[in-house]
Order: C-alpha cells, then sequence, then structure tokens
C-alpha cells in the first residue's frame, strides 16, 4: 500500500515539474490564453489614454503650444470710449450782465482707437520667438519623458506580473505536495511505520507551504493593484496579463551609447536648456539698444455745454508718427541681468556635461549587469535540469524507504529553488533589456521587442 501510495506522490512531482517549468520562451497557441488576456502594448496605448499624469503633460504641452505665435511681431490695438452727462444750475456774470442757467444739461462724447507697433527693440522679439519655440520643444520633450516612464513601469510590472503568476502556480504545487505527504505520513503513523516526530515536521511543512501560497496570492494582487493604478482602471482587474517572457536579440553597448548620446530624453533637455538661456541672454543683451515704435490712431469727440461761452465742439481725425524710447541709465541693471544670464548658460553647459557622465555611467553599469543577467539565464536553466534530475533520483529513494520524508523535502525546496531564481533571471533580463532602450531612447525598437 506504501508503494501505491509513493507512486501518487511521484505522479504529483511530475505535475509540479510540468507546471512551474511552464515560463516559455515562445510563443503559445490561443487556447492556452485567458480570454481577458492582452498584450502588453494594447496595455500601453491604454495606459497613455487614461493615464492622468500623462494626460496632464499633455494639456501643458497644449499650453506651451498656445503661447507660441506670431505675437511678439505684430502690433498693439486697443480701443477707449467714454460718455458723460450732467445736469447743473449755474450763474455767469459778463459785462456787469447777469445770467442763470437753471438745470442745464451737458453732454461729452468721446472714443478713440490706437495703434502701436515695434518696429525694432535690439531684436528683443525674434529672441522671444525662438524663446517660446524652444519651450514649446521642451514641453513636448517633457511628455516624451512622462510617457517613456510609465511606459517602463508598465512593462516592469506587466514581466513582474507573469513571475509572479507562475510562483503562484509552483506554490500551489508545492502545497499540494506537502499536503499529499502529510497524508502519507499519517498512514505511515497508524500502521506504526513512521514516528510522530516525522508527522510534526510534515504539518510544519504543510503550514509553511500553506503560508508561502497566501503571500505569493497577495504579492500577485498588489502587482496588479500598481498596474491597474498605472492604467487608471479598476483596481479589482486581474488575469489580464500573460505568461510568456521573451528575450530579444542581444543588444550591443556601442550601439547604445551612440544612440543614447543623440535620443537621451535628459541630454535632450539640457541641450533645450541651453538654448533657452541663449535667448534669454539675448533679451537681456536687447535691453541696450533703443525701442522704436510705429503709433498711430483715430479720435472723435463731441461736446455740448449750453453754460459755456462755446455751446457746441466736435473734432475728429487720424494721427501717426515714431516714438522712441531708450535706457540712459537704471543702476546698471542690464549689465547685472547681462553677467547673470551668462552665468547661468555657463551652468547649463556644465549641467549637459555632468548629465552625459551621468547616462554614460547609468547605461555601462546597466549593460553590464544585463549582460550577467543573460548568461545567469541559461545557468539557471541548466540548474533546474539538475534539480530536476535530483528530485527523481530522490524519489526512487524515497519509494525504495532509503530517503527520509526531511531529506526529501531538501530535493523538493532545492527543485523549487532553482525554478524560482530561473524566473528572476528570465525576468531581470527582459527588464534590463528594455530599461537599456528607453535609457538610449529606442521607443521604436522597443515596442518591437515586447509585441
Amino acid at each position: 500500500m506504501i508503494s501505491q501510495i509513493v507512486r501518487k506522490m511521484k505522479n504529483y512531482l511530475i505535475i509540479c515539474v510540468f507546471v512551474v517549468l511552464g515560463l516559455r520562451v515562445a510563443a503559445q497557441s490561443e487556447q492556452e490564453h485567458l480570454v481577458e488576456e492582452q498584450p502588453l502594448s494594447a496595455l500601453i496605448e491604454q495606459a497613455l489614454e487614461q493615464n492622468p499624469t500623462v494626460r496632464m503633460v499633455r494639456n501643458r504641452w497644449q499650453q506651451a503650444d498656445n503661447n507660441h505665435s506670431l505675437q511678439p511681431f505684430l502690433p498693439s490695438v486697443g480701443g477707449t470710449a467714454r460718455y458723460n452727462k450732467s445736469q447743473t444750475d449755474s450763474k455767469r456774470i459778463f459785462n456787469e450782465q447777469e445770467q442763470d442757467f437753471s438745470n442745464t444739461t451737458s453732454e461729452n462724447l468721446s472714443a478713440g482707437v490706437s495703434l502701436s507697433w515695434t518696429l525694432f527693440d535690439g531684436l528683443g522679439m525674434f529672441a522671444n520667438y525662438r524663446r517660446s519655440a524652444y519651450q514649446l520643444d521642451a514641453a513636448e520633450l517633457e511628455t516624451r519623458r512622462v510617457v517613456e516612464q510609465l511606459v517602463g513601469d508598465l512593462a516592469d510590472l506587466y514581466f513582474r506580473i507573469v513571475v509572479q503568476q507562475h510562483r503562484l502556480e509552483a506554490a500551489e504545487q508545492l502545497m499540494d505536495l506537502s499536503r499529499e505527504r502529510f497524508r502519507i505520513i499519517t498512514e505511515q503513523v497508524n500502521i506504526g511505520t513512521a514516528s510522530g516526530m516525522d508527522l510534526q515536521q510534515a504539518r510544519l511543512d504543510l503550514n509553511a507551504d500553506s503560508s508561502l501560497l497566501v503571500r505569493q496570492k497577495e504579492a500577485l494582487q498588489g502587482a496588479y493593484i500598481q498596474m491597474n493604478q498605472l492604467m487608471n482602471q479598476p483596481l479589482k482587474n486581474h488575469g489580464f496579463v500573460g505568461d510568456t517572457i521573451l528575450l530579444g536579440a542581444p543588444l550591443v553597448e556601442d550601439d547604445l551609447l551612440l544612440m543614447a548620446l543623440e535620443n537621451n530624453v535628459n541630454l535632450v533637455a539640457n541641450e533645450l536648456g541651453m538654448a533657452i538661456t541663449e535667448q534669454e541672454l539675448r533679451l537681456a543683451q536687447a535691453r541696450r539698444y533703443p525701442n522704436i515704435n510705429f503709433v498711430s490712431g483715430y479720435t472723435y469727440s463731441r461736446a455740448e455745454t449750453p453754460a459755456s461761452v462755446i455751446t457746441f465742439n466736435e473734432s475728429q481725425g487720424f494721427n501717426y508718427g515714431l516714438e522712441a524710447s531708450l535706457n540712459i541709465f537704471n543702476g546698471f541693471e542690464v549689465n547685472r541681468n547681462v553677467r547673470n544670464a551668462r552665468i547661468e548658460l555657463e551652468n547649463r553647459r556644465l549641467s549637459y556635461e555632468e548629465t552625459e557622465l551621468a547616462v554614460k555611467g547609468q547605461l555601462h553599469t546597466l549593460y553590464n549587469t544585463y549582460l550577467n543577467n543573460l548568461m545567469m539565464v541559461d545557468f539557471e536553466k541548466q540548474n533546474v535540469e539538475v534539480a530536476r534530475a535530483n528530485l527523481d533520483l530522490a524519489l526512487e529513494r524515497y519509494e525504495l524507504g532509503v530517503l527520509s520524508g526531511l531529506g526529501f523535502r531538501e530535493f523538493q525546496l532545492g527543485y523549487i529553488n532553482a525554478v524560482d531564481r530561473s524566473l528572476e533571471s528570465m525576468y531581470q533580463s527582459k527588464v534590463l533589456e528594455l530599461s537599456l532602450l528607453v535609457l538610449s531612447g529606442q521607443m521604436e525598437e522597443f515596442m518591437g521587442r515586447i509585441r
């Protein structure tokens, strides 16, 4: 009877082997996928439409687009109008003759349109226009930075969920095996072939595996909640992540470095910062020159004052001319502003150099870790195969009664740990692969490797 029970336990272990090794490196058939499953690319598209942070940064981009216009080159036109009516009692003496004006009504009407057009301001209008153009580019770049951050976080969570799902399957199978082992030991104790200590140890292992299963369910649920937050969808949604991690072709460090120096979002942002500061320097220098404006206008006025010598007055007409202004002395404020702008421009250059060094250092570090993890993927796969062979051998020894339950437990945990390390190495390799693509600004390649 004991040999039959052992054979049943062996069948459970074989099932565990196939389930835990479910991390596939090739595409699976649609029949194996959940109905709710969606590819990572589709989840990213949904997140880009619904994520609040992305929507806010797009609104700021729209504001920057509204601010970039031809306004510095266009004239300003204003209009005024005024109407006044009054009723007064007055007395007037002229040449010893007295005149009384009782309850006289006076009316005054005036209106005008004025135009001012800057013809020259030390080329400040051109600097203003270029600065707003660079600020628009900076807003677009900030949108790209937020999108890259979101895409990277989603990919990290997606593949973390893939690993957590496989870990959950392994934990369920581990608990099933421990439950079966506990049943076997219980029967052995009843027939007197095992001790109570073996039974208590089996109970401890079963409880430990039950706790592991609960923690794994919690970890999987927490990862889904984080992903739902990024996608701005109901937090309880789950089951939409697949179960496959595909590693792309190995990346080349020199190519990554070349692309990073051209496309890294932080480096491009620093370049735009220098361009904006250059225009601010030109604006400060423009205040050393005079402002010349073309001014013109049209005015109309009408006044009726019965109590006055002139009881009616009306005028209208155009006016035009040039207006010039020059700052002669303002406490050297212009010179201070120019010096500060030059210092800020130098700081921008230094910031670019610092950012370039940081990007190079981060890329070299990530790439080195990436290569090591790629090697670990092969090692851990071999370890899984060795651990599986050892587990099969342990089953045979357990069936013959040569190996104790505690000894078999060590082989069981050794195999589960090997599978867990294999999953972790696959996850880290994929995340590092995508992180390097984001760092080098290759989002098209990024999207191609997640489809």
